[in-house]
């Protein structure tokens, strides 16, 4: 004979093997669609997951301060807020907490609002010193009324202070 046959053991642990494969990459595929994934410039891995919006629903699902370094006290930032909302939310303003007691609200302009399969709005700001962790939430208008998001937070890697 020419070629060797393959044994009924054999054939069984290959299908095994790739019936678990199979399986794995149903399962991932599953909690991928439904898990969002933070990686902070500070490495911290933060899971959130992302329910499909009710009607009105506008849900802030993170945010992200580009950065070079360490954030400076004397720069502005365009931070990327993140959301889910159906339909598209009337965003009137951001709020930010900063660690320390601080607070700055920012007015949203329309232009800075992208919709989409991944929407989000920009804005900028200025951290003030010693902050470690922002929080912020989103002001909107529906039916005539004002609301607010949940809350989101972002881990401040460390801030230099202005140079003199």
């Amino acid at each position: 004979m020419c070629c060797k046959r393959e044994t009924n053991k054999e054939v069984m642990d290959i299908k095994s093997i790739l019936s678990i494969l199979f399986i794995s990459g149903a399962v991932l595929a599953a909690i991928s669609s439904c898990t969002t994934m933070t990686i902070g410039p500070d490495a911290t891995l933060s899971l959130g997951t992302k329910a499909p919006s009710r009607g009105g629903e506008f849900k802030l699902l993170g945010m992200d301060i580009p950065q070079t370094g360490y954030l400076s006290a004397d720069v502005e930032y365009w931070t990327t807020i993140h959301f889910d909302a159906d339909p598209k939310p009337d965003i009137r303003r951001v709020c930010f907490n900063f660690s320390g007691g601080s607070q700055s609200c920012v007015d949203v302009q329309a232009k800075d609002v992208t919709y989409g399969s991944h929407p989000y709005f920009r804005v900028s700001i200025h951290v003030p010193v010693d902050s470690k962790k922002i929080d912020c939430y989103a002001e909107y208008v529906r039916d005539g009324e004002t609301h607010r998001t949940n809350t989101v937070t972002y881990y401040v890697v460390a801030l230099r202070k202005p140079e003199e």
